[in-house]
């Protein structure tokens, strides 16, 4: 468990899930990005404000619409002032490429927003389909969906 980014904290297991209303009372946080294949852990305590689960065990099943629509519900979370929870109840390392696409969506390059999510916290090295990632872009560019400011300066929302 850990903050990845200024308003991001990643984690995974169910510790958290568990003691969701201490934890949100501690952190701030508002809204969750989960993982979990098959069905959501239950949050115990009040329901987070925003919520979004994802039927993906890991990386290798997120084509580009998941990559897509996780990286845009982190991005106007953060845009709103919210600070996010990336979570995964097979562990926190299973996150990690929502925070890429939040990046790439941000506006980093693939290649930033890898070295990025290679670095501490994260465990390094990071084994990605680095492909996956320029095809990614490349979607991005086609929406016009790569923002040249950060999201806490945005004017508007996609």
């Amino acid at each position: 468990m850990t903050w990845v980014h200024d308003n991001i904290y990643a984690a995974g297991g169910m510790h958290i899930p568990s003691t969701w209303g201490a934890f949100t009372d501690q952190t701030g946080v508002t809204g969750v990005l989960h993982l979990a294949p098959d069905r959501a852990a239950k949050f115990f305590g009040s329901s987070p404000e925003v919520f979004l689960w994802l039927n993906i065990a890991d990386e290798s099943q997120a084509a580009s619409g998941e990559r897509l629509l996780a990286g845009r519900f982190l991005f106007e979370c953060i845009a709103e002032g919210r600070r996010i929870l990336l979570h995964s109840s097979l562990g926190r390392h299973r996150t990690r490429w929502a925070f890429v696409a939040y990046l790439m969506i941000a506006g980093s390059s693939v290649r930033a927003a890898l070295r990025q999510a290679a670095d501490p916290p994260w465990l390094s090295p990071y084994h990605t389909d680095t492909t996956a990632w320029e095809a990614f872009d490349e979607t991005l560019r086609a929406l016009s969906l790569r923002s040249s400011q950060s999201p806490n300066h945005r004017a508007t929302s996609f």
